[in-house]
Formats: structure tokens, C-alpha cells, sequence
């Protein structure tokens, strides 16, 4: 006898779906965009203070490390955008464990956007992963992944 789907967990697909499309293109933005973006705030800092000042080393050091932090988040929010896809589906398709994938997952998406808090990226995936996390201990949504039995 074949389940149905309780209406939460149709809205817990489609909000896994719209965190993994914000966090995939909130991750592709900042690589794209993150060379242009030290370049000018360098020179910003250059034209506003004397060239002789700046110590070339240290700004080279300084932009290496932004750049890694950037690079290194951006690659995080993209490969938890496309775990939010593959879970999408496998909440779709009702498989085995995905309750406890879900719940997981949301943690982790939302310690991430705590951590690096500051864009309407973060905000966004920390109010969608709080959603979801909510829906998922939702006595039906349990039920329907066997993580609770039902009273008769």
C-alpha cells in the first residue's frame, strides 16, 4: 500500500530546491566575482592613503588569504547547493533515510549560514533551513518516514 504524500513534505522539496538554487548561484556569484571585488577595494585603500606606505608583501599576503576564505565558502555554499538538489529528489521520490538526511543537512546549512552571515545569501538559506527543519518534525512528515507511528 503505497503512501501519501503529506502536503508538508511537497513544501519541504520546493524549499530544498530554492536553497539549493541560492546557494549554488550565491557560491558561482562570489567565484566569479571575488577577483573583481579585492582588485577594487585594493585600490580604493591605495588612493586613499600614500602608495610608499603600503607594504607590497603583506597586501599580496592579505588579498591571498580573502581570496582563499572567499573561494573556500563559495565552494562550500555550491557543493550544499547540489546536496539540496540530490536531497530535493530523494524526498520526492520518498527514499529510504532521507528524513534523517534532511534533518542533517539543515544543521549543517544552518551552522554554515551562521558562520558566514552577512548577504541576503546566508539570510535567505538560514530562514529556508529553518523552515525545513521545522517541517521535518512535523508529526505527519515523521509518520510518513517512519520515524513515528501514528495513533490508531
Amino acid at each position: 500500500m503505497e503512501k501519501n504524500r503529506p502536503f508538508g513534505v511537497t513544501i519541504v522539496v520546493i524549499l530544498a530546491i530554492i536553497n539549493g538554487i541560492v546557494l549554488v548561484v550565491g557560491g558561482a556569484v562570489t567565484i566569479y566575482l571575488v577577483p573583481t571585488i579585492i582588485t577594487s577595494e585594493l585600490n580604493k585603500i591605495s588612493n586613499l592613503t600614500d602608495a610608499s606606505q603600503l607594504n607590497p608583501a603583506a597586501s599580496s599576503t592579505l588579498t591571498s588569504a580573502i581570496k582563499s576564505a572567499a573561494y573556500t565558502f563559495a565552494s562550500i555554499s555550491v557543493s550544499l547547493g547540489l546536496a539540496w538538489f540530490g536531497l530535493a529528489w530523494a524526498l520526492f521520490t520518498s527514499k529510504s533515510r532521507t528524513w534523517l538526511l534532511t534533518v542533517i543537512l539543515a544543521i549543517i546549512t544552518l551552522v554554515f549560514s551562521i558562520i558566514s552571515i552577512g548577504n541576503i545569501v546566508n539570510i535567505t538559506t538560514l530562514i529556508i533551513s529553518g523552515v525545513i527543519l521545522y517541517y521535518m518534525y512535523r508529526p505527519q512528515v515523521k509518520s510518513y518516514f517512519g520515524r513515528v507511528t501514528t495513533p490508531k
